[in-house]
């Protein structure tokens, strides 16, 4: 069974992909992936100022899907029923990843529930499981499982451990444009560009871990684009409970310190020119 250690620090963007780095960590280089994972600083931004969320972010490939593509691993979806989910589950090899989607009344007792309808936790085959958000795990009772289970089980299985697939980062940042044209116009899609900026720029930190000068400029940006999202938050929860918030004085104060995550990203661009 996967740890809350090993879920907790896999840098992910969606449950699934959560579960899905932890687990092959165990038998892959997960850094090798990473390099799938850039995406512009005005593309985030603007996403996320025309409508995208954070749980359906969808311009980045999710790492699953990267691996299965380049044949590092492979899946299965099976919609089934509980009886037949139990089966399958305690049929899983010792060395195979398997998850099971769950409905609204997995998190009955729990303070929060998934931001996305369509969740997953991880289960071993005596019942044992593990869930990414809230960070939490327990053992299904047969009754509990049946009533928790929403028809779908998910399972990967390594293919070969030896691929690695091609580099779309290097490119993509020495061609990347740094106009931003607009930022969220709200709190909390801009802690969502933030996270997934967050999530990004850690994973290009540790795809370049050769270079030295890269990862040092890298190492400075995550510190700040920490800070910025457990800001952001912050005034979010507070804008939420009612407290006013001077929009104007925090934009501005973004504004300045994005210029600073601009200037390490040009440095970075000419760097790998």
């Amino acid at each position: 069974m996967l740890t809350k250690k090993e879920i907790s620090e896999s840098l992910s963007l969606s449950c699934v992909e959560s579960y899905f780095l932890a687990w092959l960590k165990r038998y892959y280089n997960v850094r090798n992936l990473y390099g799938n994972s850039f995406v512009s600083l005005g593309q985030v931004f603007d996403d996320f100022a025309h409508g995208a969320t954070y749980q359906n972010y969808c311009y980045i490939p999710r790492l699953q899907d990267v691996a299965e593509e380049y044949g590092i691993v492979e899946h299965e979806f099976i919609n089934c029923s509980a009886q037949n989910a139990i089966e399958i589950i305690k049929e899983q090899d010792e060395n195979q990843l398997c998850m099971i989607r769950v409905n609204g009344a997995f998190f009955l007792g729990f303070k929060r529930s998934s931001w996305r309808e369509d969740h997953y936790v991880c289960v071993d085959k005596e019942l044992k499981w593990i869930n990414e958000y809230p960070l939490s795990e327990g053992e299904f009772e047969k009754e509990q499982f049946c009533k928790i289970f929403d028809g779908a089980v998910l399972k990967y299985s390594i293919k070969d451990k030896e691929i690695i697939p091609p580099d779309f980062s290097t490119d993509g940042l020495k061609n990347q444009c740094f106009t931003m044209d607009d930022l969220p116009h709200s709190l909390r899609d801009m802690e969502s560009a933030i996270g997934v900026l967050r999530v990004t720029r850690k994973r290009l930190e540790k795809y370049y871990w050769e270079n030295v000068t890269i990862c040092s400029v890298l190492r400075d940006e995550n510190r700040l684009l920490d800070k910025l999202y457990f800001d952001v938050h912050l005034r979010h929860l507070k804008e939420n409970a009612g407290e006013v918030i001077d929009r104007k004085k925090v934009y501005g104060e973004l504004k300045e310190k994005l210029e600073f995550i601009i200037q390490a990203e040009r440095r970075i661009s000419e760097i790998l020119k």
